[in-house]
C-alpha cells in the first residue's frame, strides 16, 4: 500500500513526474520490481526456503531489472546485457560506500584536516564501483539497440502483471507479509 500512496503523493506534488520525469519512473518502477516481483519470484522458484544473501540479491536485481525494462527500452532504444551483471558487482557495496561518505562528511565538518585521509576507502569504493560500470559498459556486447513498436511495452506489462497474479495464485504468498528487511 505504501508504494502507491507515494507514488500518488508524488504526482499529486509534481503531475510532470509521471510523463516527463525518467529518474522517477525508473525509482517506482525498479522499487515496485524488488517489492512486488521479487518475492513472488523468490516464493515462486525456491518456496519457503529463506532466500540468503546472494540469492536475495539476485533476486531483487532480476526483479528491478524486469520492472524497468519497458521504461529503458522506449527511453533509451536499447537494452543491456550486462545490468544484472554490474549490479550485482555494485549493490552490495552501496551500503558501505553511503556509510563510509556519510563518515567522511561528518569529519570534514568536524576535523577538516583529516578529511582526505579518512576518505581514502570511501574513494577507492566508489572507484571501484564507477570502474565497474565503466568496465562492463565499454564491452562491445554491453547492450543491444531495441525500438519496440508502441504496443510491445503495454504488451510487456500486461504479461508481467499476469504472471505476478499467476506466481501469487500458485504459491498462495501474501506480500503483505513480506518483509523484505530480513
Amino acid at each position: 500500500m505504501l508504494l502507491p500512496f507515494a507514488a500518488a503523493v508524488t504526482v499529486a506534488i509534481q503531475p510532470s513526474y509521471l510523463w516527463g520525469d525518467l529518474g522517477w519512473q525508473l525509482s517506482f518502477a525498479a522499487f515496485a520490481g524488488v517489492m512486488i516481483v521479487a518475492p513472488l519470484f523468490q516464493r515462486y522458484f525456491f518456496g519457503d526456503t529463506p532466500p540468503g544473501t546472494i540469492r536475495q540479491i539476485l533476486g531483487e536485481t532480476v526483479a528491478a531489472h524486469i520492472a524497468t525494462v519497458p521504461i529503458i527500452a522506449v527511453s533509451f532504444g536499447a537494452l543491456s546485457n550486462v545490468a544484472v551483471v554490474a549490479n550485482l558487482l555494485i549493490v552490495p557495496l552501496v551500503p558501505l560506500a553511503m556509510l563510509l561518505t556519510f563518515i567522511v562528511g561528518v569529519v570534514g565538518l568536524t576535523m577538516p584536516f583529516a578529511a582526505e585521509v579518512i576518505a581514502l576507502p570511501a574513494t577507492w569504493l566508489l572507484g571501484y564501483m564507477t570502474s565497474v560500470a565503466t568496465y562492463v559498459s565499454s564491452l562491445p556486447w554491453a547492450q543491444f539497440e531495441f525500438q519496440p513498436a508502441e504496443w510491445m511495452p503495454v504488451a510487456y506489462v500486461i504479461m508481467l502483471a499476469l504472471f505476478c497474479w499467476h506466481m501469487q495464485r500458485v504459491t498462495h504468498f501474501r506480500l503483505r507479509e513480506v518483509n523484505i528487511l530480513d
